[in-house]
């Protein structure tokens, strides 16, 4: 079964950024809103013990795709950022418990490399003034996720501990063109590279996760 929901996944995020990429919206949509169950059923089949912080994780990124559906819509754009903070709030505790002790040479030099990222993807999204503080907030959160995976990976120094880190990183991607397209002009496929990269972030930190814990 775990194959099969594998299958699926794969088969609905690749419509998905067809449908993304023609602008087949009613199609976009529902394939969206597909994805992160048929992901959250491969992992409880695959995962040996299913962590419950990576399933609420599951459930807050789920949320946040259904509230972005109406991302024009400024209520659901903040109702959606905050539904997945929550998941990266649950994501950082399952990568720091399952890589166990704290490297805390790599998390200064990596916190250290972490600030001035910070205000260069601020500075790159120019959020508007109303959403400048709630924006400042959700990118402290996601790089304290990513370094949380680093510490993950320097623990286990293997394939799926590489595979949680590249996850995080890709969300990293995701969401400051995510944010950039909201706030700035909308290149040309900015949808499409922005669910790319969620996908592959979703993707990446859930199959990783499937053998860490």
């Amino acid at each position: 079964m775990l194959r099969v929901f594998s299958v699926l996944f794969a088969g609905v995020s690749a419509a998905h950024l067809v449908f993304t990429l023609v602008h087949k919206r009613a199609f976009q949509d529902l394939s969206k809103i597909c994805l992160v169950p048929l992901l959250g059923a491969a992992y409880v089949l695959g995962a040996e013990h299913p962590a419950v912080p990576i399933l609420l994780a599951l459930l807050f990124g789920w949320g946040g795709d259904i509230f972005l559906l109406k991302i024009s819509d400024v209520r659901f754009f903040r109702l959606g950022l905050a539904s997945f903070l929550l998941g990266h709030l649950c994501y950082i505790p399952s990568f720091l418990s399952a890589a166990g002790e704290l490297h805390s040479t790599a998390l200064l030099v990596s916190a250290a490399a972490a600030l001035p990222l910070a205000f260069a993807i601020h500075s790159f999204i120019k959020p508007e003034k109303a959403m400048n503080l709630p924006v400042i907030i959700y990118e402290i959160i996601i790089l304290l996720m990513s370094l949380s995976a680093l510490q993950l990976l320097i623990s286990r120094r293997d394939g799926w501990g590489l595979l949680v880190f590249a996850g995080s990183l890709c969300f990293l991607v995701s969401d400051t063109l995510l944010a950039y397209c909201t706030f700035r002009t909308k290149p040309k496929h900015g949808d499409f590279f922005v669910m790319l990269f969620y996908i592959a972030a979703q993707a990446g930190i859930i199959r990783g996760m499937m053998f860490v814990l």
